[in-house]
């Protein structure tokens, strides 16, 4: 059999799987040292009589927005179901320089596209659109709200927030003194949503705002810290006002930084819970089989829905685990590092071309560190622990935001540098 190039190409598509790809699934949760994630969040939902709000934390690529797509069906396909928004507020937002008013505009345009795509209900603007009507000619042109959706006239304001910092920042000024209202605002169109949800038999509404853990962790002087820090530490109040369930991603380095019980507090939580990496190498440095099997599995599901044979795809069994390895137990990387390869060399895929894709990565790692970054790198790798103090704290918080420390929970919590940093452990 002739292997169909763009077919596997196409089929190691590194975005979560949901819908017509949920058969793609391989759960982790054995070999990632973690309770099932999806009961952890959709209980607090099913069992609590008011809204709740919870955080979700783990690396970028970790695999934590496939789990929340699993949540997503978990709350829909229950008996007592639950209309589940998936909001990506990337769409809306930039998460160098993101506040609660665009976190507010993007979840409202969201969630009434939705209701509108998915149940043909045109939400009703009601009070919405008078908060519009006061800022609307802060977007340069004339804009007829009446003649509008919600989606629609919220999506002229996410479009000049996203592209425009002095656009931001006008509509952000002009929303600051009226927070309360739009809070209202918005849980006035929630209310309504509710109503229409119920009536076509669910139990209510969850929003599932994603993206949220690409937040940047940069520290900003003028900020009093990151714009991260701004969001989930100074507006808490605000996330917390809407009348429905929330579950927000959160950057891992947030979660694990000092910040970490005001933040649990604050939001009702012992601690967020976490995606941690997939193990497939213990903590001594040695292969740990069942991770790799799990990883095994992965590529061979998609081979399979690609028609096609590993042996028409690897020159062997080593390079396939030679990718597994490089992979550090990041899934989405694991699934990134095959396109490269792919696009990098010819099937069936040797070493070589695994290999130059590696050092690739390894340069690219590289140079995003400083001086000050591979001390605290060289103290994980001799004792799997992330010491942090003041002044190495915004250090750490670096590195769990770029993935050049991954954080493991199998046995006990360890960290290890990303296998693709220099002096990597060997087999």
């Amino acid at each position: 059999m002739t292997a169909d190039l763009k077919k596997i190409y196409r089929v190691f598509d590194p975005a979560p799987l949901s819908g017509e790809k949920s058969e793609l699934y391989v759960p982790l949760d054995d070999v990632r040292g973690s309770s099932g994630l999806v009961p952890r969040l959709t209980k607090p939902v099913r069992l609590s009589d008011k809204a709740t709000f919870q955080l979700l934390a783990g690396h970028i690529g970790s695999g934590k927005s496939t789990e929340l797509r699993r949540v997503q069906k978990d709350l829909e396909t229950r008996e007592d179901r639950f209309f589940t928004v998936f909001c990506q507020v990337l769409e809306d937002i930039d998460p160098s320089d993101a506040d609660f008013p665009d976190i507010l505009l993007a979840i409202m345009r969201q969630v009434a596209a939705e209701f509108r795509e998915r149940l043909n209900v045109k939400l009703k603007p009601g009070y919405l659109r008078q908060r519009l009507g006061e800022v609307k000619e802060l977007l340069g042109s004339e804009v007829k709200l009446e003649s509008l959706a919600i989606d629609s006239a919220l999506g002229n304001f996410t479009a000049a927030i996203k592209s425009s910092p002095s656009t931001r920042d006008q509509i952000r000024k002009a929303l600051a003194a009226t927070t309360e209202r739009w809070i209202d605002a918005a849980n006035d169109v929630l209310g309504e949503a509710l109503t229409q949800a119920q009536k076509r038999g669910y139990a209510g509404i969850a929003i599932i705002v994603d993206d949220l853990d690409k937040l940047s962790m940069l520290h900003e002087p003028e900020l009093r810290g990151s714009v991260a820090e701004r969001l989930y530490l100074e507006r808490h109040v605000q996330l917390t006002s809407f009348r429905c369930h929330m579950i927000y991603t959160i950057p891992i380095a947030l979660a694990y930084s000092c910040k970490e019980r005001e933040i649990a507090s604050r939001y009702g939580m012992t601690a967020p819970p976490v995606v941690p990496m997939t193990k497939v190498v213990d903590i001594n440095g040695n292969w740990y089989e069942p991770g790799f099997e799990k990883f095994r599995a992965v590529i061979a599901r998609r081979l399979e829905d690609a028609a096609a044979n590993e042996a028409d795809v690897f020159a062997s069994t080593a390079v396939r685990d030679r990718i597994i390895e490089c992979s550090g137990g990041q899934p989405r990387f694991l699934i990134t590092m095959m396109r490269d390869a792919i696009v990098e060399g010819d099937l069936p895929l040797t070493e070589a071309t695994v290999n130059l894709v590696a050092r690739k990565a390894t340069h690219s790692y590289s140079r995003q560190l400083r001086k000050e970054h591979w001390k605290i790198i060289e103290q994980v790798r001799k004792t799997h622990a992330l010491e942090r103090t003041d002044d190495n704290d915004a250090l750490c918080m670096d590195l769990l935001a770029t993935g050049a420390i991954l954080q493991y929970l199998n046995e006990k919590e360890w960290y290890a540098p990303n296998p693709l940093l220099p002096e990597r452990t060997k087999r």
